[in-house]
């Protein structure tokens, strides 16, 4: 059907077959023989585009036909209203090309377009391969000869892929996913992992997203309780551990390992482990210093965790919450796919900076990036996880 169109009256469909046969000659070579005949009358009446036409010239330098010198000697007679430097490298390259398959009929040809070429200061890409065409085949000799066959006849490399199977798109996807089996399998991790599995992936940014000399916008919700005086100290609360007061069992009750029977002593419960975190209240800081700092620290220094939370919290809800155990929001948005929240606070002299990112879905996902020079992060993100679980 292609080669049909070819014939077509109409300029953009012949022009548009033309550059498909292109693509199409260089994957199946064989077909050159179908495509050839009706080139030489398509390039005279049907063709006016310039992709089209240097196309269609093209094709005829690489089927080599015995009418493609003269459709050729056409094209070369009339170079110079040719405004297109497109076709005119093509014409080179078609006409050296044929050269080297019918010698006789084309010398003359490329002799008078080799001198127009050299010639032509209009493109200097068209100036410097003529003129390397032209010291080629002028420095004579049979070994010489051989090298340029070699050369100007080389075919080029099969295409494995046309456009539409080359997914820029996919391979994009698959680089952020680099060191895990989505590269043996050549698919997303979503399409192998169940939803409840995946862990989103994050990257830090370069700058962070507050712009330069931006105001404290976010919402500040003061904690419910009144607030402390100005330089109070609030300590991070401590889970008590239970006392077990059970009397001790005798050896013989704490025989039975493997529970084949017999009273075992219960379990002692896990003691909380203590911190010495604590965070000042209230404590305010601007849009500009929050940025300067968060700039300052490197991304290796930074703290990543994650949390899971049973429901979806709104963007009220967490502000308050963190608020209550001083922590503060300096400004918080909602995606369609996320919450986004950033937070700080500070322990000493020392402020920690927060950013938290809510994957929206039936099991949440609370991604928290901690970058501070102090040496808290751990204990914070640990604060911060039981604050809002």
């Amino acid at each position: 059907r292609l080669v049909e169109w070819l014939d077509s009256t109409v300029d953009h469909i012949c022009s548009e077959a033309a550059t498909a046969l292109v693509n199409l000659v260089r994957r199946h070579p064989q077909l050159k023989e179908i495509i050839a005949p009706p080139l030489p009358r398509a390039l005279k009446y049907n063709v006016k585009e310039p992709s089209g036409k240097a196309s269609l010239i093209y094709l005829l330098g690489e089927c080599g036909t015995d009418e493609a010198p003269y459709a050729l000697e056409k094209v070369i007679d009339s170079y110079d209203t040719e405004d297109s430097a497109v076709v005119r490298m093509a014409l080179l390259t078609a006409t050296v090309r044929l050269f080297f398959q019918r010698p006789p009929e084309v010398q003359h040809m490329l002799g008078r377009l080799l001198a127009k070429v050299t010639d032509d200061v209009s493109n200097q890409d068209l100036h410097d391969r003529g003129l390397f065409y032209y010291r080629l085949l002028s420095s004579g000799g049979p070994e010489v000869e051989s090298v340029a066959r070699a050369a100007v006849k080389a075919a080029p490399p099969p295409s494995d892929l046309f456009a539409e199977e080359d997914d820029a798109a996919l391979r994009k996807e698959l680089m952020k996913e680099f060191n895990t089996l989505s590269i043996l399998y050549g698919k997303p991790s979503v399409n192998f992992i169940a939803s409840k599995y995946q862990i989103p992936y994050v990257q830090l940014p370069t700058e962070h997203p507050l712009p330069p000399g931006a105001e404290d916008t976010g919402v500040m919700v003061p904690p419910p309780n009144p607030a402390p005086a100005p330089g109070a100290v609030l300590a991070a609360p401590v889970a008590a551990a239970p006392v077990d007061t059970a009397p001790v069992a005798d050896a013989g009750d704490m025989v039975d390992l493997l529970g084949f029977g017999g009273d075992a002593a219960p379990a002692a419960a896990p003691v909380a482990p203590s911190t010495s975190l604590s965070l000042k209240s209230p404590v305010t800081m601007s849009g500009d210093e929050y940025q300067a700092t968060w700039e300052a620290i490197p991304d290796a220094d930074a703290t990543v965790t994650a949390i899971p939370l049973s429901t979806m919290p709104t963007l009220q809800w967490m502000e308050q919450t963190l608020a209550s155990v001083s922590i503060f929001t300096m400004a918080s948005g909602e995606l369609p796919t996320e919450l986004k929240f950033y937070h700080y606070c500070c322990s000493g002299d020392v402020f920690y900076l927060i950013q938290s990112n809510i994957t929206k879905g039936e099991e949440p996902l609370l991604i928290v990036t901690c970058k501070s020079q102090g040496v808290e992060k751990e204990a914070l993100m640990e604060y911060m996880k039981s604050s809002l679980t």
